[in-house]
């Protein structure tokens, strides 16, 4: 039988308030801390604080939950996307994908040519990246070598 009311989008994304900055920082130190422990970087919630005033800040949201967190800069002819994280438990369910079409959008809205981004070199998200047209952008970052930057034409 034909169900005429319209699916309800999976996700809702929403701009993030100061109230959301906990959340976003306990999501982004808890996904992250492996990979600091293991390249013997050291988590600054202050610069984290820092990041989150200067950047433009969203929640990803699933039947009304924060699940993710998307933070973005506009820097030159560039979007810099500066986080995109998921909560354990919502991984592997489009909500990646989601956000970083989201940004692709934004960035071809505003006329920007690229996006950007950086990830840990063990980060299986960079397969997800690489899928999504990202290509690696000069050389490692960090002074442990530990960073990628990567890159996506608009």
């Amino acid at each position: 039988m034909f169900d005429p009311t319209p699916a309800l989008p999976r996700f809702q994304l929403r701009k993030a308030a100061m109230d959301d900055f906990e959340f976003a920082e306990a999501l982004t130190r808890n996904n992250m801390g492996g990979y600091y422990r293991r390249h013997h970087l050291v988590w600054r919630g202050d610069l984290f604080l820092g990041s989150w005033r200067e950047s433009e800040n969203y929640i990803l949201e699933s039947d009304g939950e924060p699940i993710g967190v998307l933070r973005v800069t506009e820097e030159g002819d560039s979007l810099h996307i500066r986080d995109v994280q998921i909560a354990d438990g919502h991984r592997r369910q489009g909500g990646g994908t989601y956000l970083l079409d989201v940004a692709h959008r934004w960035a071809r809205a505003r006329g920007l040519r690229e996006l950007q981004l950086r990830v840990f070199v063990d980060n299986p998200a960079a397969l997800l990246y690489q899928r999504m047209g990202y290509r690696l952008a000069g050389p490692r970052l960090a002074q442990f070598g530990a960073i990628r930057h990567m890159a996506r034409r608009v």
